[in-house]
């Protein structure tokens, strides 16, 4: 769930915004301002609405606060306060504070994080307060900068973290495109982790047990989002 979350937090911004920011990522443009958006996901996976609501000032200082639910099986909640400075030309650097929920099983996640965002880049790194968890890597390609002739946005999402004690990696492949009254689409393809079941029988002095036990597969995942921005 958790690489699900940075996958849906950074999408929004980056690219269903037109390129905006390496933000969600979260580390938005050096701007003022108030954002909001609502999406619908049709996917591989599941069904999921979503939304976000952001504010940036002139000082650097942005909050931001995004959600997803899958209706009756899950619902998450994602908090992030942080600061920006641009540090040369096209060039901002930033950290700050993250909180993640999940209210269907009560897990909290409490992270600081820290990156930077360029013209076509963004990188952010983001670390486990106490011993939740290792460090989380989050990188973004935005392919426009490197090929403005697209007619649409793209962009390349990388993601590397532990799941069920195995480090591993995640990419997804975006293209989108809003219109000028704010209304969005956009598809993408991932190759992803999922947590699976596998099931173990054994023999023991003439007892035979079975049981099951949870372990991280891998598939591709082809998902629609449909939204409008505020």
């Amino acid at each position: 769930m958790f690489i699900r979350l940075l996958f849906i937090i950074s999408i929004h911004s980056y690219l269903l915004f037109g390129q905006k920011s390496g933000q969600n990522s979260p580390i938005p443009e050096n701007q003022f301002g108030i954002s909001s958006g609502v999406f619908a996901n049709f996917g591989t996976s599941d069904f999921e609405i979503d939304g976000f609501f952001e504010i940036q000032t002139r000082r650097g200082l942005f909050f931001e606060t995004s959600g997803i639910t899958q209706l009756d099986k899950n619902t998450t909640l994602n908090t992030s306060l942080g600061f920006m400075r641009e540090v040369l030309p096209n060039m901002l650097m930033g950290g700050g504070y993250s909180n993640y929920i999940e209210f269907n099983s009560n897990d909290v996640l409490n992270e600081v994080f820290f990156g930077f965002n360029s013209k076509s880049i963004t990188g952010v790194v983001f670390l486990g307060l106490g011993s939740e968890l290792s460090p989380n890597y989050l990188g973004i390609l935005n392919l426009n900068a490197l090929i403005p002739e697209l007619m649409f946005d793209s962009s390349i999402i990388g993601v590397a973290s532990e799941q069920l004690g195995e480090f591993g990696s995640d990419i997804f492949f975006n293209i989108s495109t809003t219109s000028s009254y704010g209304f969005s689409l956009g598809y993408s393809l991932s190759s992803e982790r999922y947590e699976d079941q596998q099931t173990i029988t054994f023999t023991k002095q003439g007892h035979t047990k079975t049981f099951t036990m949870p372990v991280s597969s891998k598939g591709f995942f082809n998902t629609i989002y449909i939204g409008i921005n505020f």
